[in-house]
């Protein structure tokens, strides 16, 4: 039997950012320990191949698969990318082959802002608060959040569970977003304001989330404070680019979650510069998890935890999903053996 599990279902069930942490975190921890294996993004565009990654004005098709050996999970995830975004992830028993979930879930159209925080947008806060947990130094006087939309508003829910700070500076990436300030009170006790531009935001925190579409460098590595820590979670693709060389030649620590990361446009520009070599980047944010690397040495350090979005930690909240969904009974269950593998 395989339990069919679609947005309806879903949506009768709640992922905290705590448990969405939790579950990524460890498969971050997996995958330092060499117990997590995935496949690169495979990804055809079939319109806007000139834009960023899932920018509003593309349509594509992606692929990929996940192997966390400790959970026991084995997902294959496929995403639809054209007027809204729809996902399919199927779960497979690692040891029998034996599929026992097909999970349907859907995205709002591009460029819309989400009435809701969902598991997607967790799923990328998480990482953007793991990066902070084991990257950032313990005192934060304030968060800035660049980027106002789902990765923004995800990454603030997840950091509120994952460190303490009192302030928050925010801007879109390309305007005052004063919407971000009246939806986030409602997830975080700190004090949000919005400001003008981006180069306050970055010369007033001291830990920094980025998640936008930009194609061209918005944080700039001058205006970036010793002891700051920056999660990039918005370029995801070689023609996305949030930070400058120099932020980058600024780093004493350069952590990445997978090698797809390597040819994200920022990395990309910063070694093609010379600002920094290969040799810059340390390791994956697995082996920080995992206590093979540091993830800072001094206070004053400059930080970055560069995210591309793995298909490990997809797998990790895809599985929270289906345990969740089949605790309290949900989904419909078929008997599926003239079509799928099982016997």
């Amino acid at each position: 039997m395989v339990l069919l599990i679609d947005p309806t279902d879903i949506a009768q069930i709640k992922l905290t950012p705590r448990e969405v942490i939790e579950a990524v975190e460890s498969a971050y921890r997996q995958d330092g320990l060499g117990k997590a294996e995935e496949t690169p993004r495979f990804e055809i565009k079939i319109k806007g191949k000139h834009l960023p990654h899932i920018a509003p004005g593309t349509t594509s098709v992606g692929q990929g698969m996940a192997y966390l050996e400790e959970s026991k999970v084995f997902i294959i995830s496929h995403a639809f990318h054209f007027d809204s975004h729809k996902y399919i992830n199927q779960i497979l028993d690692p040891e029998t082959g034996e599929i026992k979930a097909i999970i349907k879930r859907t995205r709002g159209a591009f460029g819309t802002k989400p009435g809701e925080i969902n598991s997607g947008m967790l799923r990328t806060g998480a990482a953007a608060a793991i990066g902070a947990k084991y990257m950032a130094n313990k005192d934060i006087e304030a968060v800035g959040i660049i980027g106002t939309g789902r990765i923004g508003r995800g990454s603030l829910a997840c950091l509120e569970e994952a460190i303490s700070f009192d302030k928050v500076y925010t801007h879109s990436g390309r305007r005052k977003d004063e919407s971000f300030t009246e939806f986030m009170s409602n997830h975080t006790d700190a004090e949000i304001i919005a400001l003008d531009n981006v180069r306050e935001v970055v010369e007033k925190s001291n830990l920094i989330v980025t998640g936008t579409y930009a194609d061209k460098a918005i944080v700039k590595g001058k205006w970036v404070k010793e002891g700051t820590h920056i999660s990039g979670m918005g370029a995801d693709g070689p023609k996305k680019t949030e930070m400058d060389p120099e932020t980058f030649r600024r780093a004493s620590r350069i952590v990445i979650d997978s090698e797809k990361c390597l040819s994200i446009g920022e990395l990309t520009a910063a070694l093609d510069t010379g600002a920094i070599n290969r040799d810059s980047i340390q390791g994956r944010i697995g082996h920080v998890i995992a206590e093979k690397i540091t993830g800072r040495d001094n206070p004053e350090d400059i930080t970055v935890f560069e995210s591309d979005g793995t298909h490990i930690q997809s797998g990790a909240v895809v599985n929270l999903i289906y345990e969740k969904v089949k605790e309290k009974g949900l989904g419909r269950e078929v008997d599926a053996s003239d079509f799928f593998i099982n016997p």
